[in-house]
C-alpha cells in the first residue's frame, strides 16, 4: 500500500511540541486536584472557557491529499461495487462552510503549568461505505480505538503495526493509544478504507472544530499566559497567545492556510493474494 507520513511542512514539529501541553511539566507532574475542574462546565478560580472559529483564510481553495485515498495502488483490489465510488471529499476532507468555518480542525492548548486529569475513555471509527468515518480521531494516552466493520468486506486496518487482524462485517478490534503522535490510520493489502488521522495527546485540553468550524474547551487555565493553536496535516498551525481571567468566557478566531502538499513517492506492489502474506492475520 502507499502509506502517507506526515512531514514537517505539515506542521507535525509543532504538534509534537506541545502534545504535553504543560510548560516545564514533567514525570512528577501533579494533575488538578479540584475535583469541580473535572466536571464538564464548572468554573473554578483558576479555570476559564475557550470556544470559538476555525476559518479557512479568504480565497484558499480547501486542501487535499496528495493522492485520493480511496484510489487502490496497483496490485490491490477496488473497493466493492457496493460502495460508492472515489469522490472527490476523499481526497479534501475540510469543507468550509458559508462563513468558511472549517470542520475536523484541532484546537488544542499548550504552554500551561498544571495537567487536569483524565479518564481513559474509548473512541469509535466506523468503515461505512467502505470509508473509515471520522476522518480525524484525537485522544489521549492510555484511552482505546476501536474500528468496527460496517461493509460486508473484510477489511484490514492499518495503523503501523507489523502485524494486521481483519475485520469482517460487523466485527470490532481495539488497539490502545500509546505514545503520543500522529499515525494515519488506512486499510492495507485488501480494498482501501480512505484515511483517518490518529492524534494521541498527553492532556485534555483540547476540541475538534464542528461542521460550522466551532469549537468549546472548557476547564483552560487562567491567570496564566497560555497558547491556543488550530492544526491539522493538510493546514499550516495557526496560534495565538492568551492569558484568560477565571470565569470568563473568550471567543477566538483561528485562520488557517492550505499546507504546502508533499511529494508522495511510489511504493512497490505486492505481489500475490492476502491470504498469503504472513504478516496478515485472518
Amino acid at each position: 500500500m502507499t502509506r502517507s507520513t506526515l512531514r514537517e511542512p505539515l506542521g507535525l514539529l509543532a504538534l509534537i511540541a506541545v502534545l504535553g501541553g504543560c510548560d516545564g511539566c514533567g514525570s512528577t507532574q501533579e494533575p488538578a486536584s479540584d475535583p469541580a475542574a473535572r466536571e464538564p462546565g464548572a468554573a473554578t478560580a483558576t479555570s476559564a472557557t475557550l470556544e470559538g472559529v476555525v476559518r479557512l483564510a479568504e480565497g484558499a481553495a480547501p486542501p487535499r491529499y496528495p493522492e485520493n485515498p480511496m484510489i487502490p495502488p496497483p496490485g490491490r483490489p477496488a473497493p466493492p461495487e457496493t460502495c460508492a465510488p472515489p469522490q472527490e471529499r476523499d481526497r479534501a476532507p475540510l469543507s468550509p462552510g458559508p462563513d468558511r468555518g472549517l470542520n475536523d480542525v484541532l484546537v488544542m492548548l499548550a504552554d500551561f503549568a498544571t495537567i487536569p486529569e483524565h479518564e481513559p475513555v474509548t473512541h469509535d471509527v466506523s468503515i461505512t461505505d467502505c470509508r473509515l468515518t471520522p476522518r480525524l480521531v484525537v485522544g489521549m494516552q492510555g484511552d482505546r480505538l476501536r474500528i468496527t466493520n460496517r461493509t460486508d468486506y473484510p477489511f484490514l486496518p492499518d495503523l503501523g503495526a507489523s502485524v494486521l487482524q481483519a475485520v469482517l462485517h460487523e466485527r470490532s478490534r481495539e488497539v490502545e493509544l500509546g505514545q503520543g503522535g500522529v499515525r494515519t490510520l488506512q486499510c492495507a493489502f485488501a480494498a482501501p478504507c480512505g484515511r483517518a488521522e490518529i492524534v494521541t495527546l498527553y492532556h485534555p485540553l483540547f476540541a475538534v472544530s464542528d461542521e460550522s468550524g466551532r469549537f468549546r474547551i472548557e476547564n483552560a487555565p487562567a491567570n496564566e499566559e497560555i497558547r491556543i493553536s488550530a492544526w491539522h496535516p493538510l493546514v499550516e498551525e495557526a496560534t495565538q497567545t492568551l492569558t484568560l481571567r477565571a470565569g470568563e468566557t473568550r471567543r477566538v478566531e483561528l485562520v488557517v492556510t492550505p499546507a504546502p502538499v508533499p511529494e508522495v513517492p511510489a511504493q512497490p506492489a505486492r505481489e500475490g493474494p492476502a491470504e498469503n502474506d504472513p504478516d496478515i492475520l485472518f
